[in-house]
């Protein structure tokens, strides 16, 4: 049996105009160990905030959010 590492990409703007954007990909591993392994390696919730380059410059944007959620099946 084969396992399918499942990735579920989302990522949501901090302002309320923003949007959300999501992407799924899928990845094969040979058994359960291997999959589970790498789906707690890349599982993941944070908050981006690009900050200004020079001392006293405005932020543009807001922050953002993104989670990656990953779950394996056997198929």
């Amino acid at each position: 049996m084969m396992w399918t590492l499942v990735l579920m990409t989302f990522i949501f703007s901090g302002s309320v105009a923003g949007g959300i954007a999501g992407n799924t990909a899928f990845l094969d591993f040979p058994n359960e160990a291997k999959c589970r392994a790498a789906a707690g390696a890349l599982e993941a919730s944070e908050r981006i905030a690009i900050a200004g380059t020079r001392p006293g410059q405005i932020n543009i944007s807001p922050p953002s959010y993104y989670r990656i959620i990953a779950n394996c099946v056997e198929r």
